[in-house]
């Protein structure tokens, strides 16, 4: 096991490394840097003026030059300082990554709960209006984009006379007025998640019962739900697994469009922020700290298969 999860370290280490590079290339080619930004919402434009504040910045070097004492400044573990507020990048990322992994986690719990749950019961109803009306909500929840499902909570809360309190509040300072604020947006990323484990629970649920042992369990007269949960449901984990560390992935970038719109200030909002003002040394550091937490979460999930399945751990030993 220890061999294996070096081996796959390594392997997000080599993915990371060429994440970083194509960020850095091509942020890098998009026309307007943060000097012209600042520049120009100081309303003073001039080409020496640019030309003395990139030089400042390091910006007028060649993009190699720039790209080597960025990644030797980053293995020397600092992320260097904003290009916009001059803040210590390593203190803008820390304090924006719990407010994001927070809401991952939750939603994650959610979608896990709810998918599961629909996913077995789609499942035992297999063939029913039950089972079908499942499969439908499911599909619905996958096509509708986060963009507006996040716009169609606020509306919905707003409707109803509810606001989300502001601002934002730790879970250490409040506890109550932050699941105020994390719970909605948390739902909404949840959805998404929820309705592909679903369906995937449900086909490997009917994949298993089709399974000798499972049978055999039917005709000692067994029950379906006692069939289903005490026995298939743990054989039918290793996919949902494999589905779940996906899901997380995606589910992190969602928080890009969901924190935006719920006006959380996590690692998805300062990327946004940093991208709309060229702040390359916050948008590095955040693409950095999002692709190790993927790689962290695959790790795990392939971890995971080991205690599901016996069997695999001793492929893994």
């Amino acid at each position: 096991m220890l061999t294996f999860a070096l081996r796959r370290l390594v392997l997000g280490f080599l993915v990371l490394i060429a994440v970083s590079i194509i960020v850095f290339v091509t942020f890098r080619l998009v026309p307007g840097d943060v000097v012209s930004q600042q520049l120009s919402e100081a309303g003073a434009v001039t080409p020496e003026l640019l030309a003395q504040k990139r030089a400042q910045l390091g910006l007028d070097q060649p993009i190699l030059v720039q790209f080597t004492r960025w990644a030797g400044a980053v293995l020397a573990g600092d992320f260097g300082t904003s290009l916009w507020s001059a803040r210590p990048v390593f203190d803008l990322i820390g304090a924006a990554v719990v407010p994001t992994m927070q809401l991952a986690v939750v939603a994650i719990l959610i979608g896990l709960v709810l998918g599961l749950a629909s996913g077995v019961t789609s499942a035992l109803w297999r063939g029913t209006p039950g089972d079908l009306g499942l499969r439908v909500v499911s599909t619905l929840a996958l096509a509708i984009p986060q963009l507006w499902l996040g716009l169609l909570t606020l509306t919905g809360l707003a409707a109803v006379g509810y606001f989300i309190p502001l601002p934002y509040r730790t879970f250490l300072s409040d506890p109550v007025v932050n699941l105020q604020q994390v719970i909605f947006p948390a739902v909404a990323l949840s959805l998404g998640v929820a309705a592909a484990l679903s369906r995937l629970t449900r086909s490997a649920m009917l994949e298993v019962a089709e399974a000798d042992f499972m049978r055999a369990a039917r005709a000692r007269g067994v029950s379906s739900a006692t069939l289903y949960l005490g026995h298939g449901l743990k054989n039918a984990l290793i996919p949902v697994i494999t589905l779940l560390g996906t899901q997380f992935g995606h589910l992190l970038s969602g928080t890009v469009i969901i924190e935006r719109i719920f006006n959380i200030p996590g690692l998805g909002n300062l990327l946004f922020e940093a991208v709309a003002s060229r702040d390359y040394t916050v948008v590095q550091a955040a693409v950095i700290t999002y692709g190790l937490i993927t790689i962290i979460v695959n790790l795990l999930v392939d971890l995971s298969y080991g205690v599901v399945d016996p069997r695999v751990r001793e492929r893994l030993s």
